[in-house]
């Protein structure tokens, strides 16, 4: 392990970000190290299949290559790149402990073969469920063992940030655990089962008998009502679906920015209506409704271009039907026996509705899950075992690609299908692909490195070379180490500094609805390419970039710099032990829940070094605002 910063941020220092410069060259993607370089590059029309192979729930590993054989739409396809993927060995290290707002991206874990997302769904879980998913994902969080790469989204009507990728399952259980995110939301996107059976209830009083062969309502009133009561809940639920879809495809969209594997464990009560068509040699998905049949397909082809599965989880676990539960009222004229559990009555007919839904909601859930590459969960009450039964046996699976003999990009669906010889294994892959471009993978990054490309030869400079690697969440790179320390001043006063630096640029006010952070860095000298000048001093350069982050993923403010370094002889071997001393200024809104991303980008070597603090775990600022 190599020797990192010194343990506290010098104060002091004469080194402070310069104003940006104009950039020369063109903009180039940074070069990685061996062991940060990706094992599969694509770079053809090539479909890219993670598949994972179990044996009565076990994982089976050391399959080989030829032991694979893949088809579609039946026809047979020969696999061009192949690759086991195992987790690294159990390591018995810690992850370093900092100084109180003193932060670091350096991580004692190797970089895992797949990651994980925790996604608490408010849109399609009812509100008394909500708790129980989040209890349960607290309760995995507090067993975990360092090293498990995770991140944590919500949903409503909109996705929400909560923890990005972090291998300390502490960070991310204070993360959860903050008020702020953790709020039960009510968006009145999903009808209960309790207003299912209202409204069935209702009906049934319109239709009691009132003597003479009459009933309370006209047959016509109650053939409206119900009618206006199908309509209204179709309607619902199809805008409810189609925000899923979008939510599902942002996420989709912000995987797609860093290889590997990634599984999305959803804890949704009620995933979209979805069903799988097979006929003629075509195949695809549907939903009943050519818009969401559109949503659906593109939301499959955005996951299969990030190598996402989805993991849906009910967060209902085993419970009774809701026609057995005390809040529901069964109509006064259903008295008799006969009414209460005949073959025509009303309870009996409240049974088989919420039975098919129940069985409709978890069918649809399969489907995604297969169509993905993932499993679906169903009437477990331990949802913590269920995490940790995903993130435990998915760490093992077989990295295929092969190239489509069928090379029409006709936007049709085509069928996969993969065996492996030797037994009767369970196998989880997704069965098929939309045979569109933007559906392979890493083909969203090509399209936005070309536009960067574009507007830096337009205009040299205008593209942060950082600006890839500076997206909420994202997981951070350590092929630079530093350190942060990152101290608020109270809200409406200067952010000054005990010990200020000479020539440091003046203290910023930010007013009384915003708090200035003052921001430290401390750089290991050994990642920085530092070169000796005749005059015995150590010079270079690099880019600095600063972005604050609120909860939707919104920028509330940034900056970037390019910084001159310059070393004078007498100096360097402090620089060399304590680390590059800089210095940075940043005002956030005081009310809200804010994250800071940095990055560092050496201009010589090309290596970058990025790192994301929640602000929330800033302790001074917790300590201000009580």
């Amino acid at each position: 392990m190599r020797l990192f910063l010194a343990s506290t941020v010098l104060a002091g220092s004469n080194l402070i970000f310069q104003a940006q410069q104009p950039i020369a060259q063109p903009i180039q993607a940074p070069v990685a190290s061996q062991a940060d370089q990706p094992a599969l590059r694509v770079t053809a029309r090539s479909v890219v299949l993670d598949v994972i192979v179990t044996n009565n729930g076990k994982p089976v590993t050391g399959l080989k290559k030829d032991a694979f054989t893949v088809t579609e739409s039946g026809k047979p396809q020969a696999v061009s790149f192949f690759e086991e993927n195992t987790p690294a060995p159990p390591q018995s290290v810690q992850i370093p402990k900092m100084p109180t707002d003193v932060f670091t991206n350096f991580s004692p874990f190797p970089e895992p073969p797949v990651v994980n997302i925790l996604l608490l769904d408010a849109l399609n879980t009812n509100t008394d469920n909500q708790g129980w998913a989040h209890k349960q994902a607290l309760q995995f969080l507090k067993t975990a063992k360092p090293g498990n790469r995770m991140a944590i989204f919500s949903m409503d009507l909109g996705l929400h940030f909560i923890q990005g990728f972090n291998d300390d399952p502490a960070i991310l259980m204070a993360a959860l655990n903050n008020k702020k995110n953790n709020e039960v939301a009510n968006v009145g996107a999903l009808t209960s089962h309790s207003e299912v059976l209202n409204q069935q209830n209702m009906a049934g009083m319109m239709s009691q008998s009132v003597g003479n062969g009459g009933t309370a309502a006209s047959a016509g009133m109650i053939s409206a009502f119900n009618q206006f009561m199908n309509e209204n809940n179709l309607a619902q639920n199809i805008d409810r679906m189609q925000v899923t879809l979008e939510n599902l495809q942002r996420l989709a969209s912000f995987l797609q920015g860093f290889p590997g594997r990634k599984n999305i464990i959803w804890f949704a009560e009620k995933p979209p209506g979805i069903f799988v068509v097979n006929s003629g040699g075509m195949g695809g998905v549907q939903t009943g409704n050519p818009a969401l049949g559109d949503q659906m397909s593109r939301t499959l082809a955005m996951l299969a271009a990030a190598r996402a599965a989805i993991y849906p989880v009910e967060p209902t676990g085993t419970s009774v039907n809701g026609v057995y539960t005390a809040e529901n009222i069964v109509s006064p004229s259903n008295s008799s026996p006969s009414q209460m559990t005949g073959l025509g009555s009303a309870v009996v007919q409240q049974l088989n509705s919420e039975d098919m839904s129940r069985n409709g909601d978890q069918a649809n859930a399969q489907i995604m899950a297969d169509q993905s590459g993932g499993r679906a969960f169903a009437n477990i009450n331990s949802l913590a075992d269920i995490i940790n039964k995903i993130t435990s046996t998915s760490s093992n699976f077989y990295t295929i690609a092969y190239t489509p003999t069928n090379a029409n990009m006709d936007g049709s669906f085509r069928n996969i299908e993969v065996k492996v010889a030797g037994a009767k294994y369970q196998l989880a892959y997704r069965r098929g692909y939309f045979a569109v471009d933007d559906a392979l993978p890493g083909s969203s990054l090509a399209v936005r490195s070309q536009e960067l490309q574009k507007l830096n030869q337009k205009t040299p400079g205008a593209v942060d070379p950082l600006l890839p690697f500076m997206d909420l969440g994202m997981p951070q790179s350590e092929q630079i180490l530093y350190k942060l320390r990152i101290y608020p001043a109270q809200a409406g006063t200067p952010a000054a500094a005990s010990n200020p630096a000479p020539n440091a640029p003046p203290d910023i006010t930010p007013g009384k609805d915003k708090t200035a952070y003052k921001i430290d860095f401390a750089i290991d000298t050994s990642d920085l390419t530092l070169t000796p000048a005749p005059d015995g001093s150590h010079k270079g350069k690099v880019n600095i970039t600063l972005v604050v982050y609120d909860r939707y993923g919104n920028i509330t403010n940034q900056e970037s710099h390019l910084v001159d370094l310059s070393f004078p002889p007498d100096a360097w071997a402090a620089v060399q032990k304590a680390g590059v001393q800089l210095h940075a200024q940043l005002a956030v809104p005081t009310k809200g829940n804010y994250w800071l991303r940095t990055g560092i980008f050496d201009r010589t070597s090309r290596k970058v070094g990025t790192m994301e603090v929640p602000l929330s775990a800033v302790v001074p600022l917790q300590q201000a605002s009580k």
